[in-house]
């Protein structure tokens, strides 16, 4: 449990019976937040469940429903406020399909709960692993999960949470395949977007239309020229991260000076390319040593002065695949 500061202390004092009365719980704000959006099948999923006082005056959490006592010295957001929503719920969860789930599992309301008292401008949060509570998130899915503690007085930002064995892409070209294991926690997003785009059979057919000789190749586009994104024009926000840029890094390609456009063009890098990091999205890396002498295959084409191959190089195919079970703990 933590007590989190946000422009003061955050100050937890003994306060009198009854929900706020009177004190501005309309300044309160409920915020839901993870570390990573997708989360491995049989793993954790940990959630920060937050409370912001807004406002210059002090604000009173008491849980409706129990019977108020002191704090006692509480650090962090006590279970029994996670847990204060209607019914003694905490978080509603919906499925793909629309399905919805608010029944917390392997908790008991208690008759009494801690009052606390925000002090202005402050937070207190509790981090949870919500499998615990909510076993409908230890199977595959996508889940939408929304918190409204309090009696339903205040109702969080929604959360998406992906729940799903560790994917790979295997790469089909006439000159060998290469499998691309992805980095879920450095760029979801990016992730997200390439496997969509496999699904949809975007990549089959398309080309690999640039090379710069011992560096890298660029592929994806489907003009075959470097101009094209998707069809629908989606590009994504950069998610720049402290990992490197060395022989087998797969980056998202985007335009020199925005680095908001990357939309379906990659790159993979043969060698180490130090001005590259935290330049490009780097979301995936090269499995094995077969798809880095693909790769080497392909780099070693002959090209012509605008670093186009004279040659196509295609994308047969790409498809996604999960990871071998022997691989998943070596690879995370």
């Amino acid at each position: 449990m933590r007590c989190i500061v946000v422009c003061s202390l955050c100050v937890l004092v003994l306060a009198p019976a009854g929900w706020a009365q009177g004190r501005n719980p309309g300044a309160l704000v409920a915020t839901l937040s993870a570390n990573s959006q997708f989360v491995q099948t049989g793993r954790p999923i940990w959630v920060d469940f937050t409370v912001t006082n807004t406002s210059d005056e002090p604000v009173e959490l008491i849980v409706p429903g129990t019977e108020p006592v002191p704090s006692d010295g509480v650090v962090g957001l006590p279970l029994t406020h996670v847990f204060s929503g209607k019914g003694f719920a905490g978080l509603t969860v919906r499925g793909s399909l629309g399905q919805a789930w608010d029944v917390v599992q392997g908790y008991h309301p208690p008759a009494s709960a801690e009052t606390l008292v925000l002090g202005p401008h402050a937070s207190i949060g509790k981090e949870l692993d919500v499998t615990r509570y909510y076993r409908v998130l230890r199977n595959p899915g996508r889940f939408i999960v929304r918190w409204e503690p309090y009696g339903g007085m205040l109702s969080s930002n929604e959360l998406i949470i992906e729940v799903d064995t560790l994917k790979q892409a295997l790469i089909q070209t006439d000159h060998g395949s290469m499998t691309v294991r992805f980095l879920y926690e450095e760029a979801p997003n990016h992730v997200a977007n390439f496997i969509e785009l496999t699904r949809q059979g975007f990549y089959d057919n398309l080309t690999f239309h640039r090379i710069l000789p011992g560096y890298c190749v660029q592929g994806g586009c489907p003009h075959g020229d470097g101009t094209g994104i998707r069809p629908d024009g989606v590009k994504l926000r950069a998610e720049l991260s402290d990992r490197p840029v060395e022989r087998g890094t797969v980056c998202m390609a985007r335009l020199e000076d925005d680095p908001d456009s990357a939309s379906c063009q990659f790159l993979m890098a043969n060698t180490r390319i130090p001005q590259w990091d935290r330049k490009y999205t780097v979301f995936g890396e090269l499995a094995d040593e077969e798809s880095l002498a693909t790769l080497e295959k392909l780099i070693g084409v002959p090209t012509k002065t605008d670093g186009s191959p004279k040659q196509r190089l295609y994308i047969r195919t790409v498809r996604i695949t999960d990871v071998p079970t022997e691989a998943e703990n070596r690879w995370r």
